[in-house]
């Protein structure tokens, strides 16, 4: 086995990505938004349904305490809000204001310049195992979590 660990190397990779999206973002700011704040925005921008607080949860892994957080945040920010849908009086889909649309095209381009600044230099058949051994190590991780919810781990 190698001194170096997936973990450690997973952590450092996030320090790393949230410094560069808070650099980005004009995080000081009150008309902007956080680096999570802006990959909610960008993820409700390209959705073309309905898009729910469980749909926020699944998609970036959160609990659902933790995207109640954001969510409320992004509300108070004056970045979304929580409309009722007529079909189901417990549901409410989130909607973009015009505040945060007008933020969006600015996100997207923040979000490609990082994604491109990541990206530099690796061919495409390393970013092609990345992606195979990262996506076994989140089902691994989601399978533990699974396991030790149901007392098995």
């Amino acid at each position: 086995m190698c001194d170096q660990h997936i973990g450690a190397e997973i952590g450092m990779l996030g320090n790393l990505l949230k410094r560069q999206m808070v650099c980005h973002s004009g995080r000081a700011e009150p008309d902007h938004a956080t680096g999570m704040q802006a990959m909610i925005i960008h993820y409700l921008s390209g959705a073309q349904e309905d898009r729910f607080q469980r749909d926020i949860e699944t998609q970036f892994r959160f609990r659902r305490s933790t995207a109640t957080g954001i969510l409320q945040l992004m509300e108070r920010r004056g970045l979304l809000v929580r409309e009722p849908v007529p079909y189901d009086a417990r549901l409410k889909r989130l909607v973009l204001t015009d505040k945060a649309r007008a933020l969006h095209q600015q996100i997207h381009e923040k979000l490609s310049r990082t994604e491109q600044v990541m990206r530099e230099g690796i061919d495409e058949q390393d970013l092609a195992v990345w992606f195979r051994v990262t996506g076994q190590i989140r089902a691994n991780l989601e399978n533990y979590q699974r396991k030790a919810s149901e007392g098995q781990a």
